[in-house]
């Protein structure tokens, strides 16, 4: 027997209140006594794959000023905004919602099966986040996300962290040579960069005539699918109640602590770096929810901007996405900032970046640029007082 479209659509707009439970038989204490939690499996889905044709592409290199306004005029027709925020150090503290019938999203336990005594960033630490917080997390959960992907999210992160100057829970992160034998160092201070090398193994080369450093380093161990459950965690996270229902495999997956069984084939980050000299004390996110009015691309995005970069990151729900499933679909990058405006430095670099890979990296190279005033030199230690980046 098959179901229409139209049918099944009625279907799932049935409020829960209006469900007839009438051959449903009830359950005795005797059978929830006994009863064990247990999350759903998570579909094998084939997620949206948004990519540029050549020639989006190559009218956006000859014109940077079409692909903001582009971009713009492309989600403001699409896309509804659902949540908005500017988190500064001192942004006044706010918790997603203020029930107090605490119920974890990711395991569905609630007291006193689970506790929720510990403070749940909705955005990581790391980011420096200080300011919103989430009821929607136990205990159990937010321990389980902070030992495993916002630790890997953490590693990958951490180059671009420090060259950005982001102040986590323990400042800006220092990065050192890993190894048993002692190497070089990269801390940042008051009076800009310090790095301590070793006259064999320095990690950077300099280009005086432009004024520019070229950093070879290596990123901490990470799995690339832990990293990418990791933005989508924080999307979950930051979801309004009433759109939870439509991302039940994705809470699950999140939570699946083994990551070879993730079912995501083709699961694109869309990343955007922005030259020259940014904040390094404010994060950008925002929620974008498909209108009403269309089906062909995304159900939601989730948009993160702190320091030079922006990633932008679908949030899989197989029941809105029905009709875009196995497609290759073309889209512009969300852009926060119009580039044409800064003249003075280069035009912001786009890349669609592949998280899914299962298997854990270790001493990944990584190649940060970026300019400088005025660098002190002496046999041992390189001071950068730096004023743009790229």
């Amino acid at each position: 027997m098959s179901i229409s479209k139209e049918r099944l659509a009625e279907i799932e707009a049935i409020p829960e209140g209006e469900i007839d439970t009438a051959d449903i038989p009830e359950m005795h204490e005797k059978f929830f006594a006994g009863a064990k939690l247990v999350m759903p499996l998570v579909a094998s889905v084939s997620v949206p794959y948004p990519t540029f044709t050549d020639q989006e592409h190559m009218e956006g290199a000859q014109n940077p000023q079409s692909d903001f306004a582009k971009a713009k005029g492309f989600y403001k027709e699409y896309y509804d905004l659902l949540l908005d925020l500017h988190l500064r150090p001192r942004s006044k503290k706010r918790i997603l919602s203020e029930d107090r019938n605490f119920r974890c999203r990711f395991c569905g336990q609630s007291p006193p099966n689970a506790t929720f005594k510990k403070a749940a960033h909705a955005i990581p630490e790391c980011l420096g986040n200080k300011s919103i917080f989430s009821n929607h997390e136990c205990d159990a959960c937010n321990e389980f996300f902070g030992k495993g992907i916002e630790n890997d999210f953490g590693n990958w992160s951490k180059p671009s962290r420090t060259f950005s100057r982001i102040r986590g829970k323990k400042g800006v992160p220092t990065i050192k040579k890993t190894g048993p034998d002692r190497g070089w160092r990269i801390e940042y201070g008051r009076q800009g960069f310090h790095v301590k090398v070793f006259e064999d193994d320095p990690p950077f080369s300099m280009d005086d005539a432009a004024r520019q450093i070229t950093f070879e380093l290596t990123r901490d161990v990470y799995t690339p699918i832990a990293v990418l459950k990791a933005f989508v965690r924080m999307g979950l996270t930051l979801l309004p109640e009433e759109e939870v229902p439509h991302f039940s495999e994705a809470l699950a997956w999140v939570r699946e602590p083994d990551h070879t069984k993730s079912p995501m084939q083709e699961f694109p980050v869309l990343s955007t770096f922005q030259p020259g000299p940014m904040p390094n004390d404010l994060i950008v996110v925002r929620l974008l929810r498909r209108n009403s009015r269309v089906t062909s691309v995304p159900y939601t995005f989730l948009v993160l901007g702190y320091g030079n970069e922006t990633f932008q990151v679908c949030l899989p729900s197989p029941s809105q996405d029905r009709e875009i499933m196995g497609k290759q679909i073309t889209l512009p990058f969300y852009l926060l900032y119009d580039d044409s405006r800064q003249s003075d430095y280069p035009k912001a670099r786009r890349r669609v970046l592949d998280l899914t890979g299962r298997e854990p990296i270790k001493d990944e190279p990584c190649q940060i640029q970026m300019g400088y005033d005025h660098a002190d030199v002496d046999d041992s230690t390189l001071s950068n007082h730096s004023s743009k980046s790229g």
